[in-house]
């Protein structure tokens, strides 16, 4: 697997099967940055897959169920899909991983979608990424102007009708 060290962008090449640990702490041999690793890839693609050229979107939801409704929906559509469980681990891969969009639950475990986004508006790295944040909790009009006001693209509430994701989806990346 391929990790890229968030400080410096230095591309490293590990081997997760070397270890029974679902997660690793690096040092980067460059710029000697610490930094998180996940050892399961949930979705099964490898990092080394973003060389096909399809977009990479990231589903984060705590919610296994949700997240392969969700994987089942997107299926068509010619993206990578990565999906991510919770809060902190979302924001380990989005550092490592950059994807092109990130599908966002607001209410997942450790740092929360709100979170994410605020810390996403720092990072220049991350300027590019494009998030559509979601909530089977939070809705209307006045969540979503907050959402886009702290850095989300678009919001959908998680009641959406199948063809509305894939809609939502193929506008944001421009598929």
């Amino acid at each position: 697997m391929v990790i890229v060290c968030p400080a410096c962008q230095a591309r490293y090449r590990i081997n997760p099967s070397a270890s029974k640990a679902t997660e690793a702490k690096v040092k980067c041999p460059g710029c000697e940055h610490v930094f998180n690793v996940s050892l399961v890839e949930e979705a099964g693609i490898h990092q080394e897959s973003r060389l096909s050229g399809q977009p990479v979107v990231m589903v984060v939801d705590d919610a296994r169920f949700f997240r392969e409704m969700i994987k089942d929906i997107l299926k068509d559509l010619p993206i990578e899909i990565v999906m991510v469980a919770d809060g902190n681990e979302a924001w380990q891969q989005i550092t490592t991983l950059v994807p092109q969009l990130v599908l966002l639950d607001l209410n997942i475990p450790g740092k929360n979608g709100k979170e994410i986004l605020q810390s996403m508006q720092k990072s220049t790295q991350l300027e590019h990424v494009k998030v559509l944040a979601m909530s089977g909790v939070e809705r209307g009009d006045e969540t979503a102007a907050e959402l886009r006001r702290i850095g989300a693209d678009d919001f959908i509430s998680k009641s959406f009708k199948p063809r509305e994701l894939q809609d939502r989806v193929r506008s944001i990346l421009g598929l």
